[in-house]
């Protein structure tokens, strides 16, 4: 009974003991498994090429030098443009305006200076010798400028195909040329009109001319021609009877033939002789 006791007792050692191995190689290969379980669930970090080898290191500002780089970077507000200057006005021919003393006339339109030019002046025209008013308009235009400190300007051409210069003629702040024309003795030409060039008082020029009538002279009275015995009977008024012949250089007439025509004055027989002398 004893050894029954002690056969059973050591079995029972046997299996406590086999199952203490059994137990420690579960434990085993349990913590076997948990590892790698373990580290499957940890991701790895695969380095991805991007071409870079390195980045700079950033460098933190400080406080201090943050303001600095925000009004570095901050755009600044655009400024008005400044207004421009207007240019400064051409400067004048020194030929284009200039004095002189007018020290003779030559006719209401032309006159000389104390430098020996001869200015016809500009746009104008008064009559010439031997026609109606040429002493007036040449006496008019020597009361306003002979003698006188004028100013002379130019506009256009310098010089006519006389060789005078054009200009016109201003005594204290009066208009020479127009004044002739305002008066009737001067009338506006040699413009645009006429194919000139334009000048910058034409308009004035022109307005004045078509405001005033031109100045006419009364007409030479003709003597009447003698009356008497010595008529020829043929013609009116009288001329000497025939013979001896007379032509009409002889006479400072036009006559009416009212008869024959002895001495020939009637050349192309219309009744009218020395028509030339009217």
């Amino acid at each position: 009974m004893r050894k029954s006791k002690r056969s059973c007792c050591g079995c029972l050692l046997i299996i406590i003991v086999f199952l203490a191995v059994l137990g420690g190689i579960a434990n085993a290969l349990s913590d076997g498994d948990n590892e790698p379980a373990q580290s499957a669930s940890t991701p790895t970090a695969v380095p991805v090429p991007t071409g870079i080898e390195s980045e700079e290191p950033v460098v933190e500002e400080s406080e201090e030098e943050a303001p600095t780089k925000e009004a570095e970077t901050e755009p600044e507000s655009p400024s008005p443009s400044p207004t421009p200057d207007p240019p400064p006005p051409a400067a004048e021919d020194d030929d284009a305006v200039h004095t002189a003393v007018v020290t003779r006339i030559v006719d209401g339109d032309t006159v000389e200076l104390d430098n020996s030019d001869i200015v016809r002046l500009l746009g104008m025209d008064t009559p010439e010798r031997g026609e109606c008013h040429f002493d007036t308009a040449t006496e008019r235009m020597s009361e306003l400028v002979l003698n006188e400190t004028v100013t002379l300007t130019r506009d256009g051409d310098d010089a006519d195909h006389y060789g005078r210069i054009l200009r016109y003629i201003d005594v204290d702040g009066t208009d020479a040329g127009l004044t002739l024309i305002e008066e009737g003795l001067a009338v506006s030409r040699y413009d645009s009109r006429d194919g000139y060039g334009f000048h910058s008082r034409e308009p004035d020029y022109i307005a004045a001319d078509d405001g005033t009538v031109m100045q006419t002279c009364a007409p030479v009275p003709v003597p009447d021609p003698p009356e008497g015995e010595n008529c020829d009977p043929n013609y009116t008024p009288c001329v000497p009877p025939y013979p001896p012949n007379i032509n009409c250089s002889d006479i400072d007439f036009a006559v009416e033939v009212i008869g024959s025509d002895p001495h020939g004055l009637d050349g192309d027989g219309d009744g009218i002789g020395c028509e030339g002398n009217r």
